[in-house]
């Protein structure tokens, strides 16, 4: 039973699911830390620092983290400083452009945007790229090493470092954005100081770069980027309108349920990243009943599961954002609401995305999050100038997902030969054959204590 117990613990799904649910976890206390530290103009203005950094953050990692994994994973022992260097040099490389870009920008047009968020983003965010870039990378290659303990450390000290900062500001009333920005700073580079000292970034590795792999590694994640940065610009396109058109008191209202909706996200995440390398084993033409077998597997099973989930949502949405931002933010609750029903659409779009990357057609991906985009902001601007509410912002999500969800589908399908409702009648099969050892575990269980009795 122990060694059963361990083999679980160790295994690299839970690892993975472990490392993703704890950063969640996490996450949702500094926001909820934050928030209570923070007036909502202020905390408005750190959501878009926030937003901007991460749309930024991705568009560097977009150019290299997929190739780098991919070529990582696969590469010999004498290959592999080859790749990392690589690797390395590209980060670098994109990463003092984006640097001198943003600060160009704070500098010949910052007195022009009126927005405090997003002006503190074009400042600083050239120290919060520098200071996150070696923990960010070793991560990658602990990924590429099937080394999820090492990822779970450094996202742990990332976390825990810059929620021991608001604490102290907490406790000492320092409740301004510069400290927040400065608590940021921080928990980027401590994280980044041990991945160095400890030599999981392989930041020495940069001597070995050649430029024939460096253009290997960009040309295969060209592609990957693209829809990084399309999927990242669609969640963030929300914020971004509602920051440029409303007020900083409307970001912080939609950040708090957005916030809650990650819960989902991390968990569709989790199985994404194990699904992916054991989805590819079947890319091939000859493998198109496994590869369809187990996308059934993978899209039903998460579909069944995230019903409960909305449905627990709807009920408690009042209580979630109090617990999350406090009684200040009690009126999010209906925007939690409307957020959720989209939410389950994520498994049948998400994966549709994957699997067109994997039979060959990630260009189809691609569009498909272009056109995505596109429906969410023509939407998002409708509802902002007719509606003037952020909850009709939030109803526009569910079009755009339906919108994903029938792109992908139509594409896969005449590779796959699928369909949507057996999808649904496969997963909800998967769910119950997977229930089902733990329903007579609990049987035994209450037999033997009646028994005993």
């Amino acid at each position: 039973m122990k060694s059963k117990l361990k083999g679980i613990i160790k295994n690299n799904h839970t690892l993975s699911l472990a490392g993703n649910l704890t950063n969640a976890v996490l996450g949702f206390a500094s926001i909820a830390l934050v928030a209570r530290l923070l007036d909502k103009e202020s905390m408005g203005a750190w959501v878009m620092f926030l937003t901007g950094y991460i749309f930024a953050d991705l568009l560097r990692a977009g150019i290299i983290h997929t190739s780098l994994i991919r070529f990582a994973a696969s590469s010999k022992k004498e290959h592999f400083g080859i790749v990392s260097g690589s690797g390395w040099m590209i980060s670098i490389f994109t990463t003092i452009f984006l640097s001198l870009l943003t600060y160009s920008i704070h500098l010949f047009f910052g007195h022009v945007i009126t927005n405090p968020g997003f002006n503190l983003f074009l400042e600083w965010y050239w120290l919060a790229a520098i200071t996150t870039l070696p923990f960010n990378y070793a991560a990658w290659l602990m990924q590429a090493r099937s080394q999820f303990e090492k990822v779970l450390y450094i996202r742990l000290l990332n976390q825990l470092s810059f929620m021991t900062c608001i604490l102290l500001a907490l406790i000492f009333e320092k409740n301004s954005t510069e400290i927040v920005l400065g608590s940021f700073i921080i928990s980027g580079l401590l994280p980044s100081a041990v991945s160095m000292w400890a030599g999981w970034s392989m930041i020495k590795t940069v001597r070995f770069a050649t430029k024939e792999m460096m253009r290997e590694l960009f040309n295969f994640g060209k592609f990957s980027m693209g829809t990084l940065m399309g999927s990242n610009l669609l969640r963030s396109s929300d914020t971004l309108l509602i920051g440029f058109m409303m007020t900083t008191r409307d970001v912080a209202l939609y950040a708090i349920p957005l916030k809650l909706i990650e819960v989902i996200e991390i968990l569709l995440r989790s199985f994404v990243s194990t699904a992916m390398p054991a989805m590819s084993k079947y890319a091939s033409p000859d493998h198109k009943v496994e590869l369809k077998a187990m996308y059934y597997k993978y899209t039903g099973v998460l579909s069944i599961l995230l019903i409960p989930v909305v449905v627990g949502t709807f009920i408690f949405a009042d209580t979630l954002v109090v617990i999350l931002g406090g009684a200040q933010y009690a009126e999010s609750a209906v925007i939690l609401r409307v957020l959720a029903v989209y939410s389950l659409f994520l498994p049948l779009d998400r994966f549709s995305g994957i699997t067109l990357d994997i039979i060959g057609k990630p260009y189809l991906n691609f569009i498909k999050v272009l056109l995505m985009l596109l429906v969410n902001v023509t939407g998002d601007l409708l509802a902002i100038h007719y509606i003037g509410n952020i909850w009709g912002v939030a109803a526009v999500s569910i079009l755009t997902f339906i919108t994903g969800v029938i792109f992908g589908n139509f594409f896969l399908k005449k590779y796959l030969h699928h369909s949507v409702r057996e999808t649904v009648v496969t997963g909800f099969k998967a769910t119950l054959h997977i229930l089902h050892p733990i329903k007579e575990r609990f049987k035994s269980l209450k037999f033997g204590n009646s028994t005993s009795s």
